[in-house]
């Protein structure tokens, strides 16, 4: 089993502000207005090799995709209201799929009606399967090891992993990427009210 690398609890509680730091940069804003969603999103412009999804979608360099985000305000309002939002995949998922089906909506607005696809880099592979993702692997690199380190302590400092598991109990947490193609999201989340 792979070593989970998680950076010492001493130090994750930098790791909100640089979160911050990182979402301020890169435009990465709340779905909803409000702010009181699961799901954070950037635009962006597609720049690599064509890709084709399990349903068929073909994504091009120059395409709009929307990357998805975990919107980390959320997870610390749960835990500062003793809720157990944070430990509760159940209802994690539940809340994932109602700002999926909220996102299906705002798909014929004109800021994201011209996106070919939803994009993410996860550790929580099997709820992204769940939801209806395409879960791909990614190639090993420095890039991948930083990412999950990082990661792994944004998991750490919002509660989102037991920590009364062993280390023995826990899986290894590894990086994947996440696709789902606007088709796909539309039929699966479109037909129902957000």
């Amino acid at each position: 089993m792979r070593e989970n690398r998680v950076p010492p609890r001493v130090v994750v509680f930098l790791w909100p502000a640089i979160d911050g730091l990182l979402r301020l940069i890169y435009h990465i804003k709340p779905l909803r207005a409000d702010g009181g969603g699961i799901i954070c999103v950037n635009l962006h412009c597609y720049k690599g090799p064509t890709r084709v999804l399990g349903d068929g979608c073909q994504v091009r360099s120059g395409d709009t995709v929307i990357e998805l985000h975990l919107n980390n305000a959320w997870f610390r309002s749960r835990r500062n209201l003793n809720l157990g939002a944070s430990q509760s995949p159940k209802e994690f998922l539940g809340c994932f799929a109602q700002d999926l089906r909220f996102l299906a909506h705002q798909m014929n607005g004109a800021m994201l009606g011209n996106a070919t696809a939803l994009h993410g880099i996860t550790l929580l592979d099997a709820a992204a399967i769940r939801l209806g993702f395409q879960v791909d692997e990614l190639p090993d690199s420095w890039w991948k090891k930083g990412t999950r380190f990082y990661m792994a302590g944004l998991m750490q400092a919002y509660h989102l992993r037991p920590g009364h598991a062993t280390k023995s109990k826990r899986k290894a947490w590894e990086l994947r990427e996440v696709w789902l193609s606007k088709t796909a999201l539309l039929a699966r989340y479109g037909q129902e009210c957000p």
